[in-house]
């Protein structure tokens, strides 16, 4: 039982990083809006060509990235990479903060199962049922999930189009929607769902925040940019990449795994 709590708390630092920080969803975050992002190219409202490319997402290998940080201070960034089977609700994720501490993830439909690591330290795995993670911070993905990033997506209003990208060598159309607060404090604890609501009343009624979607000429999802810039003061970014598509993922359920306490994951 103790190297299984091991686990999870090992994890802590990377399932609710940015506390150092002040968090994303604090008060006194900042007085002052940004202003608003670059007007789109074109007016059309393509948020229904956004959602179709979320709908079809299949299989895909993944990196993903979450940093926070504010100007002229440090940047906290965890980044991961792994594969997922959006259809059948499962995948795999290895995350690292800093190259400090190291965490396997297992997502099954039902739950999240965890493993950490550090230079010095690995222990045994541990579970928790997704469903009860909790985000703790504005665009921190609760357990580093992307299914709950596509579910922000499509929360997003008026699509826009932007400009052709290369991303990961795939030639895409940019597309940019503003999240709601909806779409921020979705998953959200109820305590951070009141910094929430205190920060955008404070910022004068919305948090600037935007979600920037790439598809490419299939139609296919490549990659998702959730950003919330609040000038002068904090800047946030969660992307998420999706390349080899269509390929098989394998999900290996570990065994031995012991229940973890969900309060350690806020």
């Amino acid at each position: 039982m103790r190297r299984a709590l091991s686990s999870t708390l090992v994890c802590v630092a990377l399932l609710a990083a940015g506390c150092a920080t002040k968090g994303s969803g604090s008060p006194d975050a900042a007085p002052e809006a940004a202003a608003p992002t670059a007007s789109a190219t074109a007016a059309a409202d393509h948020t229904p060509t956004v959602q179709a490319a979320v709908e079809g997402l299949t299989t895909a290998r993944t990196t993903y990235r979450w940093a926070v940080g504010r100007p002229g201070g440090r940047t906290y960034a965890l980044t991961g990479k792994g594969s997922h089977d959006f259809a059948h609700k499962r995948g795999t994720l290895v995350v690292n903060l800093e190259d400090a501490i190291r965490c396997e993830q297992v997502f099954t439909p039902e739950r999240l199962y965890l493993r950490g690591a550090t230079e010095t330290e690995s222990a045994d795995w541990a579970f928790v049922d997704r469903a009860d993670v909790k985000s703790e911070h504005i665009l921190k993905t609760p357990g580093n999930d992307p299914e709950f990033l596509l579910r922000q997506v499509v929360l997003g209003k008026r699509y826009q189009r932007l400009a052709v990208d290369d991303v990961a060598g795939v030639s895409a159309t940019r597309y940019r929607g503003r999240l709601t607060q909806e779409a921020l404090t979705l998953g959200m604890s109820a305590e951070a769902r009141k910094k929430a609501e205190q920060m955008r009343d404070m910022l004068g009624g919305t948090i600037p925040a935007t979600a920037d979607v790439w598809i490419d000429e299939r139609g296919r999802l490549v990659q998702v940019r959730l950003e919330m810039d609040v000038k002068g003061a904090l800047l946030s970014t969660t992307t998420l990449t999706l390349t080899e598509q269509g390929g098989a993922v394998e999900v290996q359920v570990p065994a031995g795994a012991v229940e973890a306490a969900t309060s350690s994951l806020v």
